[in-house]
């Protein structure tokens, strides 16, 4: 029980956490929240941000942060919606439609590697700090987005496309979903099952140590950086799809949502530990409370922004506690250390 405790304390606290908001909103709002339509629009709306969770979150194992991961693909998609847009013409049937949003798509994910590629470069050859860097990228980014588009909104993408964030599968399944699904998947198989998965939680843990031990921490943190941004560039390409438009600024808030995932289900940014079960559990949740905010209509949805930024802080607090990517309320004192003190004493 005490292995099985230590293992899985963390994810048990997350589980009644989530039970405490399932219960809240079951007794204030009961028959709206479980009606089967609310949960499948919970489905459809959490795969776009839970996606990019997934992708920031090999950054903090790595001990590393991207601040610049939203803007980046905010410009990407931007490309790939103008390029759509300039291509489709009228007459042109679905597998022609297909094939230049296949094209806009490898030119979204080959900007986002391009990103990443530069946020891996600035931290490991010019040692800019993580946030610094990114920050800086963020800016860049957001630039050339708005320079692009003078800060309106793309939109004419045909229907094939804006499609893909409404379809459900066998009439309950959206299919953002199942995409969420499949790249969860893949994140869980790489981070147990590859030594890519063992390198980056050492150097999380210990750069210089990983370093002398043989690990080409450049080459590693790079590949980390190009992975966030890819993740975040697909959970874009859904959002571009499910609002049938592009924008310099969308999903700006999707940045501190996607953080206070992480920290509350213990992947800090100080790297090294994290389980992706936690993550799975906390990206839930979140959706959870905000879907259940929305069920109040006397209360302002900008509201669900002060619990955000009120959780974040909150766990922050918390997250000093966390020893081993467990929480500790209560520090055990060391006996050693006072019978010293006593020794001194006399």
């Amino acid at each position: 029980m005490k292995e099985l405790k230590k293992k899985y304390g963390y994810t048990f606290m997350l589980l009644i956490l989530a039970a405490i908001v399932i219960v809240f909103f079951t007794l204030t709002k009961g028959k709206q929240f479980w009606k089967p339509t609310v949960w499948q629009g919970m489905m459809a709306q959490f795969p776009e941000y839970g996606i990019m969770a997934l992708g920031l979150m090999f950054c903090f194992i790595c001990g590393k942060m991207d601040m610049s991961f939203m803007m980046l693909a905010d410009f990407a998609t931007v490309m790939a919606v103008r390029y759509i847009v300039a291509n489709v013409t009228e007459g042109m049937s679905n597998s022609q439609v297909g094939g230049v949003i296949l094209v806009g798509v490898v030119i979204a994910l080959a900007i986002a590697v391009v990103g990443g590629i530069i946020n891996g470069l600035l931290v490991t050859q010019l040692n800019i700090p993580p946030v610094m860097a990114t920050i800086s990228m963020q800016m860049v980014w957001l630039g050339f987005s708005t320079a692009l588009t003078r800060g309106d909104t793309v939109t004419g993408l045909p229907t094939l496309y804006t499609e893909i964030g409404h379809k459900q599968l066998f009439g309950f399944l959206p299919l953002p979903m199942l995409i969420f699904i499949v790249l969860f998947i893949i994140s869980a198989l790489v981070l147990k099952y590859t030594v890519y998965g063992e390198k980056i939680y050492m150097i999380g843990t210990n750069e210089k140590a990983a370093k002398f031990s043989g690990i080409d921490t450049t080459a590693t943190i790079i590949k980390t950086y190009v992975l966030c941004d890819v993740f975040a560039t697909i959970g874009a390409l859904i959002m571009v799809s499910t609002m049938a438009s592009a924008k310099a600024d969308y999903g700006t808030s999707y940045v501190t949502r996607c953080i206070l995932i992480l920290v509350l289900a213990g992947v800090l940014p100080n790297g090294g530990m994290g389980k992706i079960l936690n993550v799975l559990i906390t990206i839930l949740t979140i959706q959870i409370i905000a879907t259940g905010v929305n069920l109040f209509p006397n209360l302002n949805t900008y509201y669900a922004s002060l619990i955000w930024g009120g959780l974040l802080v909150i766990v922050l607090i918390l997250s000093t506690r966390m020893v081993e990517g467990q929480l500790v309320l209560f520090k055990k004192k060391n006996p050693e250390a006072k019978s010293r003190k006593l020794y001194k004493n006399d």
